[in-house]
């Protein structure tokens, strides 16, 4: 995740788009068929394709469901609060 400067957001600096259209300058060659290819194979990849802050809430989510309520907020209570504090800012406005 990196902070956007105008936002004072974080953004998932991994993910790809498939209109994203690499930047080329003068300096250098547009992109060959191999990298072309690269791309398509890493659009694959859920690193690429799914943020991080919609992973982690959807596993969090998912555990919330498989132990209920009681039970997630016991297994919450377990980990570190520093750790909860973090998760919770990351988490915000998803």
């Amino acid at each position: 995740m990196t902070e956007d400067p105008e936002t004072g957001t974080y953004k998932d600096c991994m993910l790809m788009s498939h209109f994203e259209e690499p930047k080329v300058t003068e300096d250098e060659e547009p992109p060959t068929e191999q990298d072309k290819r690269k791309k398509m194979l890493a659009l694959k990849d859920p690193v690429h394709t799914v943020s991080l802050q919609q992973f982690v809430y959807e596993k969090l989510k998912a555990q919330q469901e498989l132990l209920g309520e009681q039970g997630f907020h016991a297994l919450m209570e377990t980990v570190d609060t520093e750790i909860v504090a973090q998760l919770q800012e990351f988490l915000q406005g998803f």
